[in-house]
């Protein structure tokens, strides 16, 4: 009976463990509000009207050349889904953004997108 108890006690105590891990608080997420997208038809004329995506970032420096580079090619909403990187993961995607996809961007601008990336999404 003592060793039925024992390995009930142990499940329970194993049961708390995980529901008390599972109860941690994940990283916030920026909010992203979803756009309004309207469709018309007036005799064969179909309209569609597609409006911009509001993400909103938070502050930072590196906040400006990451909006201004990146949404040139990819919608912003993107880097949100992405996990959290440790800052070489972060450093490997803006370098394949450039030499692999040609972005635009110089290296003193990488640098400032691979900081805010690393200070919104990174890992520390």
């Amino acid at each position: 009976m003592a060793g039925k108890k024992a390995h009930i006690f142990l499940a329970a105590a194993g049961i708390a463990c995980i529901l008390y891990s599972c109860n941690e608080q994940p990283k916030q997420q920026p909010p992203v509000k979803k756009p309004e997208h309207t469709f018309s038809v007036n005799g064969s004329v179909r309209e569609i009207k597609i409006s911009p995506e509001l993400t909103e970032f938070p502050d930072h420096a590196g906040k400006a050349e990451f909006v201004s580079y990146c949404a040139m090619c990819h919608s912003l909403r993107y880097v949100t889904v992405q996990p959290d990187f440790p800052r070489h993961i972060w450093e490997a995607e803006v370098t394949k953004m450039v030499e692999k996809y040609h972005a635009p961007i110089d290296s003193a601008t990488c640098r400032k997108i691979t900081d805010y990336l690393v200070a919104i999404k990174g890992i520390k």
